[in-house]
């Protein structure tokens, strides 16, 4: 996998070509884990995976994280599967004072056969942030997106769908058990929800 460092910033045209990628391990994997500035536009990307680790860790096209922000356009990110915890885009926010920001924008697909996108709250102090724009798409074959609190102290979250923009499976709100808070915010266009989402 290729890493983008923070402080970096990075375009990536892929000018109607694919990247393909296999993931061989056992442990997480982002076939891109991006932690400065990234765009990926106009082209398309996949993944897949050979080895199931059930929940012990995840697979995604990219993992965006620790001060990551990424913007996605006019490309297709899928996840073709081989295991349980594989994305197309895995927000996480994974840590103290992080931030973790995705921008879904026109023209983008983002498709998993288990979750399309995960925005994981796994952080102190910390803000998580997914926008998805009219134009785009979302699709899982399990969930579209899933909104996930790992702890008590889960970090802040902002979840924005537009009017316009296509969820194709449920969006997952969830909560762990114990939690005694979970301060996030929730907008989503009810016209987005493309067969009775919930």
């Amino acid at each position: 996998g290729l890493t983008l460092a923070n402080g970096t910033t990075l375009v990536l045209d892929l000018n109607g070509k694919t990247i393909t990628g296999t993931d061989t391990i056992t442990g997480s994997f982002g076939l891109i884990t991006n932690k400065g500035d990234l765009t990926v536009k106009n082209g398309k990307m996949t993944l897949k995976a050979e080895n199931n680790r059930g929940w012990d860790a995840y697979s995604s096209v990219i993992s965006n994280t620790v001060g990551g922000n990424l913007v996605v356009e006019n490309v297709t990110i899928e996840h073709l599967g081989g295991t349980d915890m594989a994305y197309g885009i895995d927000n996480l926010t994974n840590g103290k004072g992080t931030s973790a920001v995705a921008t879904v924008n026109d023209g983008a697909v983002v498709k998993s056969c288990y979750r399309a996108i995960r925005q994981f709250l796994n952080g102190i102090e910390a803000t998580n942030k997914l926008t998805v724009r009219a134009g785009s798409k979302v699709e899982g074959a399990n969930k579209s997106i899933w909104m996930q609190d790992p702890s008590a102290n889960a970090n802040t979250g902002s979840l924005t769908v537009e009017d316009g923009a296509q969820l194709y499976g449920d969006v997952y709100l969830y909560v762990t058990e114990g939690s005694y808070r979970w301060p996030v915010e929730v907008s989503i266009a009810s016209s987005a929800l493309m067969n009775n989402s919930t």
